[in-house]
């Protein structure tokens, strides 16, 4: 066979995705030359992006194209696929960790800007309430100087605060003592420019004896700008005033929190609950903003609305720099004045450790490149044989002519031919019997129920455990009522898809005569009736049926020649035996005979109980001396687990179980439902 075998030519640029490659790419240079050149409109950006999409795309498909009609001639030489195998172990981890320390840095990015942001704005939070704690303090002291208290207050704090704003109001149940019956009367001081101060103190500010957040209001000149807004209301020691400081986040504001923490508010984004300008961005930032992964992030805070004081979140957006913010937190860590290093010299440090890496990466490719000659000489003589067995040729025998690893290949090929075609027959028949257990796999799966049905008063756990791949246990649950529920457990024998066949005829009866008859006995009989036809000669089922009715306090229960049905109550444990014998028996006069012996048990039932229906893969579970577990073990169990919850008992059960056994094998499936009855309070 030729080296590198005839292929047709690709010719990119008269395919579809090569027409779209070459217009995408000339659009997308137009657009980015004339928006360097030009102011352009918005959707023409909106366009550029479109472009760039479908450049991403032609790409791609290209490649796609180009690999599928090229495959078999670029990866014919076993050298190549070597050093394609090299390349691949050695990039793609690569590429994993980049995107891994890419996430992860994004993340911590992320949590650093939104952590350093919201420090600051506390400060400033906080800085607020005790201006306004102490010029309460003082009005409380000295009611007549209210207004010198204040102005005095926002003398001292002009210059670092320009925007600052006080104001002292009565509250709404004092104001007209306060006033001799008239207005409240409001003493201010500041600029309030940002907005009129309030004229009343909304009443959930009163009850709440003051407050500290952050406001959303607009300008009346800009009613679709929402501006943020911090407040601080404090009431005076008498109770009868309140101050209020107000500090709009204006540009002066921005620019101090950009100095202390790296981070810059940009604009905003909040519910209709804060303001009426909801989810409208703020302003542009002054001047361009450069876009990229770890310059910009959300930070998102507690915002309330200042006449109904109902909270909500506001989204802002923060452009943060990793730079910027790097040198914040080095500066106040005094990291830099520590060790002398910047963010240059940590940006040249890993500079140099990826030149380092991928230094190393390269002679990896060289090394590998170097054995993979080593390895290919002896490769033909491997294809080669191959090709005579792929013809039918299990005769053909390789010629071994070196004693390395290779060599040992050689000879290992020659035995595997000579028992390809036993192993392939092995195969289909192996195939066959699994595509027979996957059918009947899905088939019980689909049977058995997904969860316990919900009933209030009762609480249920259940266990299904093959020992097979499939086996033939099965329970269900009815729903007969609001306060009724059939139970089955049943035991079909046999295994593999026969048994999975009988369980969906089983449970296609039972929905269709569950709820049409609700004696046990009598369900059971016409069951029988209906199954002794279907069923063949070696098989039969064992069953119990249990109903639960909570309005009566009673279960009533019928056993088709199953395992006894076990009640725990009040520490003791009721072994339930009614005669009955199994279902489905294809013999003269089985029918009548089933009939006679069948029995329905009724008996109370009491807060507490503990109802426990299995197969007898859990009593007949034997130890490696051939012991079994009993229902006499699994009463005791019961008995003195009776107050735990069904999923308790259902685990300490199996584990007593697990534990008898020991080592040994399980033969039989192992099912079990535990049903428990409410108690009054909690029902």
């Amino acid at each position: 066979m030729p080296d590198n075998p005839p292929h047709r030519d690709l010719e990119p640029f008269r395919t579809l995705p090569g027409r779209l490659f070459l217009l995408s790419l000339v659009l997308l240079v137009v657009v980015v030359v004339l928006q360097r050149a030009f102011a352009l409109p918005e959707v023409v950006d909106v366009f550029r992006k479109v472009v760039a999409l479908a450049l991403l795309v032609a790409t791609g498909w290209l490649a796609v194209l180009g690999i599928v009609r090229n495959r078999r001639a670029f990866l014919w030489r076993v050298r190549r696929k070597l050093l394609l195998s090299y390349v691949v172990l050695g990039i793609v981890p690569v590429v994993l960790i980049i995107a891994f320390v890419l996430a992860g840095s994004f993340l911590l990015y992320i949590n650093v800007a939104s952590y350093v942001f919201h420090e600051g704005y506390t400060d400033a939070l906080e800085n607020i309430r005790e201006f306004a704690d102490t010029s309460a303090g003082e009005i409380g002291r000295n009611p007549a100087g209210t207004r010198a208290a204040i102005e005095r207050k926002f003398t001292n704090l002009e210059s670092r605060y320009p925007q600052l704003s006080f104001a002292v109001l009565p509250v709404a149940d004092v104001a007209p003592a306060l006033n001799g019956g008239g207005p409240a009367a409001i003493v201010q001081s500041g600029r309030w420019s940002h907005m009129a101060p309030p004229k009343s103190i909304p009443s959930w500010v009163a009850a709440a004896h003051g407050f500290t957040g952050t406001l959303i209001y607009t300008s009346p000149g800009a009613p679709d700008e929402p501006h943020l807004l911090i407040r601080s209301v404090v009431p005076t020691a008498d109770g009868q005033r309140m101050v209020i400081a107000d500090l709009p986040i204006d540009t002066d504001f921005i620019a101090q929190q950009q100095d202390r923490t790296g981070a810059r508010i940009e604009d905003l984004t909040s519910s209709a609950v804060c303001g009426d300008a909801a989810s409208r961005p703020r302003v542009a930032p002054a001047g361009g903003s450069v876009r990229s992964l770890f310059r910009q992030t959300v930070a998102f805070m507690d915002c309330a609305d200042w006449d109904t004081g109902r909270q909500d979140r506001v989204a802002i957006r923060l452009d943060a720099p990793v730079p910027r913010l790097y040198q914040r937190i080095a500066t106040v860590a005094q990291i830099t004045a520590a060790i002398g290093v910047g963010w240059d010299f940590f940006l040249i440090f890993l500079e140099v450790v990826g030149v380092l890496f991928l230094i190393v990466q390269a002679s990896a490719l060289v090394v590998g490149t170097i054995w993979a000659r080593s390895i290919t000489s002896a490769v033909h003589e491997l294809f080669e044989g191959t090709e005579r067995v792929q013809q039918g040729d299990f005769a053909h025998r390789i010629k071994v002519t070196s004693q390395d690893q290779l060599g040992d290949l050689a000879g290992q090929f020659n035995r595997m031919s000579a028992s390809i075609e036993h192993l392939l027959h092995v195969q289909r028949e192996k195939q066959r019997l699994d595509d027979e257990l996957r059918i009947a796999r899905e088939i019980q799966k689909s049977l058995l129920p997904v969860q316990p049905p919900t009933m209030p008063g009762l609480s249920i756990a259940d266990l299904c455990e093959p020992a097979r791949e499939v086996g033939g246990d099965y329970y269900d649950f009815f729903d007969l009522g609001p306060r009724q529920l059939g139970v089955l457990i049943a035991d079909v024998s046999g295994k593999g898809t026969s048994a999975a066949l009988y369980m969906a005829e089983l449970k296609g009866l039972m929905l269709a005569l569950s709820h049409s008859e609700r004696s046990p006995r009598r369900l059971l009989i016409d069951v029988n009736r209906r199954l002794a036809d279907q069923l063949d000669n070696r098989s039969f089922i064992t069953m119990t049926y249990a109903v639960i009715d909570l309005e009566a306090g009673t279960l009533t229960c019928a056993r088709a020649g199953h395992t006894p049905l076990i009640v725990a109550s009040h520490g003791e444990s009721e072994v339930i035996i009614p005669d009955g014998m199994v279902l489905g028996l294809r013999l003269p006069g089985a029918g009548e005979r089933f009939e006679q012996l069948l029995c329905e048990h009724t008996r109370p039932l009491h807060p507490g109980d503990v109802i426990v229906l299995y197969t007898d893969g859990i009593t007949e579970a034997m130890d490696a001396d051939g012991e079994l577990f009993g229902d006499a073990a699994l009463a005791r169990v019961l008995a003195s687990q009776h107050h735990l919850d069904p999923a308790g008992i259902r685990e300490r059960v199996l584990r007593d179980v697990k534990a008898f056994v020991g080592d040994a094998e399980p033969h039989d499936d192992m099912t079990m439902v535990v049903i428990k009855i409410a108690d009054q309070d909690a029902a």
